[in-house]
């Protein structure tokens, strides 16, 4: 039978009831003020936060969910998750297909389209978990949706702008670069093939000076260097190498690639200024040649009116002497010396554009036959028996439009340098063919499209260094030993002589030898028939007056001594103001005009106001210069021929009949 509790049995039980609802409350007061803080959390929460039932039905959410897809509590809560998808479709291709309770893992993620309640579609990045009880039942679902729509938004931009990049980077003309801060390349357009040879990938992780010409190293590495250090790069101009070894130049625009207030690297653009500079040094010789030109100019005029003297008197003194004088030896020997010395100042004259004004229909293959049986080509032979000429010219070479005078003596400087050239026995080939260009031609010129006859000169000497071919063309440059022979002036000829003639010169130089190749534009008309020399007697005066204009005393004084010897009476005067009053007074045949006068008035305004005096006033012009452009102004209002100063009796007597007879 048990025992009957006492009553201190009864209040110890008591109070461990008390104490135990006690505990409950305080149990109770927690878990309460805990759902108040998860609530609260639950609340403060800026994603959306959802409850579903394992039917997908909607059954608790945050007010981050109202604010996202627009919905109150009362207008969704029952209604089923699907209405939430944009496309649930996607949500089935995501891998995820309807929320499955049973699922192992605790939580997953995926990236899927929801519609809010305007119909807007948004992305979004949602985590989903099930919810279980204390036995681990499922018993629904809870997800944290986050709207990812900005991100994805800035993604696309930043995908398309790095497709943008990358489309621009690979179809640049220009190189586009990046290196670390050692210098060693991290990126490389494709265009890096162009210009440097080498496909991107050949060149990603080596230094950029390997591709640096030696020269360019020191100056490169000191920019770079500063660079690194906070220096502005700005814009190098650069000479660089190729992969098959040739050399290019380049324009680099660079900056500096920093994170954090440190420098990572550089980055920026290469272009290609080959031939850019190819034609800016073309441009700096054409100048060069220019200014060079007008003074050779200037120095021949001055020649050619001393020379006069000594040109013409001998010849005006010959005719008076009898044939066996003791003094026609000397005589003869000073006119001689006179016309070598003419023949060098038409050496400066042939610097000066324009000179070639004795234009006709030539075969090239005809001026390199008369100079190889030519004095001087002999004279050369003897004093290089070593050497051996070798000619290999087209038959069918078509014809060109030029002075062959100036063609040959082109002609005698190359053959005459390639003697010089060559150390020993050796080969000088001389050559023609006739050559189409159907695309423009890189050499030492960039050579037009078109046709042309080509005269070239060969050499097995050693070769001209890049340095000298830079100035082979310029007048007085030469590498020959003073008083072993030539005056500098001969490649300066060739090349004045081929620009005159509208063509081109291409120089191939190597440790082998040296080739010279001169391009001619060809013309289809034909060669004329030979002029044969045009006798004294047909060219005298019979007393024609003849009017003198030049502001020298001794060029007046040597024209009127041949006019004279011509049959002629000359008058002169010394300047064009007087030569114009003379003409008020005095009517004349024809002047004899010197064109370039510095104390007054010029020959060409000296006439323009003769022809107002007397209208169709015969002229012929003389001067020590070059052709210009006052003289072609004087013809064009009717004066007549242009001749070349010193005088010699066949080439006034040949100018001023000719005038005379129109």
């Amino acid at each position: 039978m048990a025992k009957k509790p006492t009553y201190e049995d009864l209040e110890q039980k008591v109070k461990e009831l008390e104490k135990e609802a006690l505990e409950h409350k305080r149990v109770g007061e927690e878990l309460k003020i805990k759902h108040a803080e998860l609530e609260e959390i639950f609340k403060a929460i800026p994603d959306a936060v959802v409850f579903a039932d394992l039917n997908r039905n909607i059954t608790k959410i945050n007010p981050g969910f109202t604010r996202l897809y627009g919905y109150k509590p009362e207008e969704i809560y029952g209604k089923k998750t699907k209405i939430l998808y944009a496309r649930e479709e996607e949500f089935i291709k995501q891998g995820k297909t309807r929320y499955n309770p049973d699922a192992k893992e605790m939580y997953h993620t995926y990236e899927i389209d929801y519609r809010n309640k305007n119909g807007d579609i948004f992305h979004s990045e949602t985590v989903g978990t099930p919810v279980r009880n204390e036995k681990d039942e499922a018993i629904g679902l809870l997800a944290i949706v986050r709207d990812i729509t900005d991100r994805k938004q800035t993604e696309e931009a930043l995908r398309e702008s790095e497709e943008k990049f990358r489309g621009l980077a690979e179809n640049n003309f220009d190189m586009i670069f990046a290196t670390d801060k050692e210098g060693y390349i991290t990126y490389v357009s494709p265009a890096a093939e162009r210009i440097f040879g080498f496909k991107p990938e050949e060149m990603a992780g080596n230094h950029f000076m390997d591709y640096l010409a030696k020269s360019e190293i020191p100056r490169v590495s000191q920019v770079f260097a500063g660079a690194i250090q906070g220096m502005e790069l700005g814009m190098i101009t650069m000479e660089v190498l190729r992969k098959d070894g040739s050399n290019a130049y380049i324009e680099l625009i660079a900056s500096i690639i920093s994170r954090e207030d440190k420098v990572v690297g550089t980055q920026g653009v290469i272009r290609d200024v080959t031939e850019k500079k190819r034609l800016q040094d073309q441009l700096h010789r054409a100048q060069k040649m220019e200014a060079l030109g007008l003074m050779a100019g200037g120095i021949a005029h001055d020649l050619n009116n001393i020379l006069s003297g000594i040109v013409t008197y001998p010849e005006l003194l010959l005719m008076e002497l009898p044939e066996d004088s003791p003094l026609r030896r000397p005589i003869k020997t000073m006119q001689e010396s006179g016309m070598r010395a003419v023949a060098v100042v038409a050496d400066l004259m042939t610097i000066v554009r324009g000179v070639a004004t004795g234009r006709e229909t030539l075969k090239l293959n005809t001026v390199v036959e008369e100079y190889l049986s030519s004095a001087e080509h002999e004279k050369l032979k003897t004093m290089h028996s070593f050497i051996t000429f070798k000619t290999v010219l087209d038959s069918d070479l078509l014809n060109i439009s030029g002075s062959p005078t100036h063609i040959e003596k082109t002609l005698m400087n190359l053959v005459v340098n390639a003697s010089e050239a060559i150390e020993g026995r050796g080969t000088v080939t001389i050559s023609s063919t006739t050559r189409y260009l159907d695309a423009p031609l890189k050499g030492y010129e960039n050579i037009r499209q078109g046709e042309y006859a080509v005269l070239s000169v060969l050499d097995e000497g050693t070769g001209i260094s890049p340095e000298d071919l830079e100035r082979i063309f310029e007048p007085f440059y030469t590498k020959k030993v003073m008083g072993r022979s030539g005056t500098g002036l001969g490649l300066a000829i060739v090349w004045n002589t081929v620009q005159d003639h509208k063509g081109y010169i291409n120089v191939i130089s190597s440790e082998k030898g040296t080739e010279f190749e001169l391009y001619f534009p060809v013309t289809r008309e034909e060669v004329a028939a030979e002029k044969e020399e045009v006798p004294l007697e047909d060219y005298l005066g019979h007393g024609e007056k003849i009017l003198v204009v030049d502001d020298e005393e001794r060029q007046r004084e040597i024209a009127c001594g041949v006019l004279a010897k011509l049959g002629y009476n000359a008058e002169a005067v010394s300047s064009g103001e007087e030569a114009i009053e003379y003409v008020k007074a005095h009517p004349v045949d024809l002047i004899l005009l010197d064109m370039v006068m510095p104390k007054g008035i010029n020959g060409r305004k000296t006439y323009e106001e003769i022809i107002k005096i007397r209208p169709g006033q015969k002229a012929i012009i003389a001067s020590g210069h070059a052709k210009s452009k006052e003289v072609d102004l004087a013809q064009e209002l009717g004066a007549g021929k242009y001749i070349m100063k010193p005088y010699t009796l066949a080439k006034v007597g040949l100018a001023v009949k000719k005038e005379l007879e129109k």
